[in-house]
């Protein structure tokens, strides 16, 4: 960061820095305080690009990503105790496979591409054992009202989820299903809460609030597909964070350091997204490093040239002694002649 201000003027023109700071004052920096204040601060400063409304029904992604700690586990072996001084976990993902390290999950608001929520999870839990906590986070921050949309992979999938978030937090978790999701025992399993009959005076209210989620959560559920593009949001987010600012391994063997540089690259990811950088294309472009928002370039003039290349190296030449055909060429008549 301190190598790139330094030397572009354009960068320090846009992010108005006019004295760069040195490598051993960013560092004293990070070093000052604590990971849960670096976690209020991204927080607080990511609750400026996106207000929630009373009025509005906001629609939420929800993905997890593991994020690796730069040790060498093939080298070297990593006892487990040793792992428990730096407060380290293994884990295992289909992308890594074994590694240590984190899960990080993020809410999206699907307007803005803001995280409005990040989790962090040493090891790999399963998603759908942290699917209570991550609604539990938001409801605490007062992020979700109810009727809010909630869309989770497939990885959360869990007939008591669905119970949950309907039940518990009165939104649509928009859980896409697995083979095995019966619609029988889907409806089976969404019974009352007995929170209902706490209040006496709002019993068939909460009912018909409850039975109204059912039935648009079964929709969607039914036509799950069609959500793939609004999943794909969030995938576009993470692979930014990824090929932009190194989200997905760090150089990094303490918790607090690890902690410290996730919240970082999520907040610069943030920001730039804020910029400008919001469609599938522009995103793609920020993790490959061409923010320049060129256009794409035309292939098929490219793939016409060279074929027509091919074509003319592929002819075969006559043969020496060949006998060739003389064709006359018509005469060319300008005026037509009278009948």
């Amino acid at each position: 960061m301190v190598n790139e201000l330094n030397r572009s003027s354009k960068l320090r023109k846009f992010t108005g820095i006019s004295d760069v700071p040195t490598e051993s004052q960013v560092y004293e920096y990070f070093s000052r305080y604590e990971p849960e204040i670096y976690c209020n601060i991204v927080n607080s400063i990511l609750r400026k690009f996106y207000i929630p409304r009373k009025t509005r029904k906001d629609t939420y992604i929800v993905d997890a990503t593991p994020v690796e700690c730069d040790i060498n586990i093939l080298s070297k072996y990593i006892t487990k105790e040793h792992l428990k001084k730096l407060r380290l976990k293994f884990g295992y993902s289909n992308s890594k496979g074994y590694f240590i390290g984190y899960k990080v999950t993020i809410v999206l608001e699907k307007t803005t591409r803001t995280p409005i929520s990040i989790l962090i999870h040493p090891g790999a839990p399963n998603d759908s054992k942290i699917f209570d906590e991550v609604l539990k986070e938001l409801k605490r921050r007062r992020l979700i009202k109810p009727k809010d949309i909630l869309y989770f992979d497939r990885g959360y999938f869990s007939y008591e989820n669905y119970k949950i978030g309907i039940n518990k937090y009165k939104i649509i978790p928009v859980i896409f299903p697995k083979e095995i999701f019966n619609i029988n025992k889907f409806q089976d399993q969404m019974s009352y809460s007995l929170m209902i009959y706490k209040n006496k005076n709002k019993i068939e209210e909460n009912k018909k609030l409850t039975n109204h989620l059912q039935r648009l959560l079964l929709i969607k559920l039914e036509n799950w597909k069609e959500y793939k593009p609004v999943r794909g949001i969030i995938e576009d987010f993470f692979k930014a964070a990824k090929g932009a600012f190194g989200l997905g391994k760090f150089h990094s063997f303490t918790d607090k350091s690890m902690y410290k540089n996730i919240y970082l690259a999520l907040l610069l990811t943030a920001i730039v997204v804020q910029t400008g950088f919001k469609t599938k294309t522009q995103l793609q472009q920020l993790a490959e490093g061409r923010i320049e928002f060129q256009p794409p370039k035309n292939k098929n003039t490219k793939n016409k040239k060279d074929n027509k290349q091919n074509n003319e190296n592929t002819k075969t030449p006559n043969k020496t002694g060949q006998q060739q055909l003389k064709i006359k060429l018509k005469k060319a008549f300008k005026t037509l002649d009278s009948f």
